[in-house]
């Protein structure tokens, strides 16, 4: 063997050990903890609780200007059931619910809800999606706005899905129309719950808004349609009663309501 046979050689050598050097699963700043800090009080689904990891990440206090400081969020992700087949995200936040819920739960209870569906939509939504809950800032100005959305864009670059599916309300449906007016080629799909005003997304970003009506027990009406359209885009027809039509009514908080009608079990 030549010199120069035994330098190809070396190199595709020290290639193929830079290659297999390389981590399976790119390194991230997210603190993915060993335990989630829950409450004790509250009963959560076990089968849900198996698929929960809670995390920390710390982002800039203000990204038009780093210097000031950092602040360190949490994040809950409730992992797909089937993660070989793993589709996407779904970032979940309960708008103003932050100022009483600083645990993270809310994820918890709404996937632990939606795996209670037997309609194709949740199945897809539970079996194929991670649900992200993140802490938000204070959403009730635009500063918060501004900044959780950057929020958002950050920890999803760091989850390394090219796209999201969001569901919000109240003031989390005006952090997800901020942050698709900003990034409207990293949302695939965003259901918007009694939003308050009418900061209209993107044109190019598929969007769902829901009120939820003057009777509790209507609230399955929202969750009728959520699945539906964040995995098939399927919109609800223009009589439904909870298909809001911008004028932003006075809002309540999102919350898991069990479906009273078993027709679409």
């Amino acid at each position: 063997m030549t010199v120069a046979n035994y330098l190809t050689c070396a190199c595709l050598w020290l290639t193929a050990s830079l290659v297999a050097a390389q981590p399976l699963i790119p390194p991230t700043t997210i603190d993915w903890l060993l335990d989630c800090p829950l409450p004790t009080v509250e009963r959560l689904d076990p089968e849900v609780l198996q698929r929960t990891q809670c995390g920390i990440v710390n982002v800039p206090r203000n990204y038009a200007a780093p210097r000031q400081g950092s602040l360190r969020l949490y994040l809950t992700r409730v992992g797909a059931r089937d993660p070989l087949n793993r589709e996407g995200v779904v970032f979940a936040q309960a708008g103003d619910a932050a100022a009483s819920n600083q645990s993270g739960t809310f994820v918890i209870h709404l996937t632990s809800l939606w795996g209670a569906y037997a309609n194709p939509a949740y199945r897809t939504l539970v079996n194929r999606y991670d649900v992200i809950e993140l802490s938000p800032r204070d959403l009730s100005n635009d500063n918060g706005i501004e900044q959780a959305a950057q929020d958002m864009e950050y920890v999803r670059t760091q989850l390394g899905d090219a796209q999201l599916l969001y569901l919000g309300n109240d003031n989390a449906a005006r952090l997800g129309s901020r942050y698709a007016a900003l990034f409207p080629e990293r949302v695939a799909r965003m259901v918007l719950v009694n939003a308050q005003q009418a900061e209209e997304a993107a044109p190019p970003v598929e969007q769902l808004r829901l009120k939820e009506p003057a009777k509790q027990a209507a609230s399955s009406c929202i969750n009728r349609w959520v699945a539906d359209f964040l995995v098939f885009g399927k919109q609800p027809p223009p009589t439904t009663r909870c298909l809001d039509s911008g004028n932003g009514e006075a809002a309540t908080r999102l919350r898991p309501v069990a479906i009273e009608n078993d027709t679409w079990r």
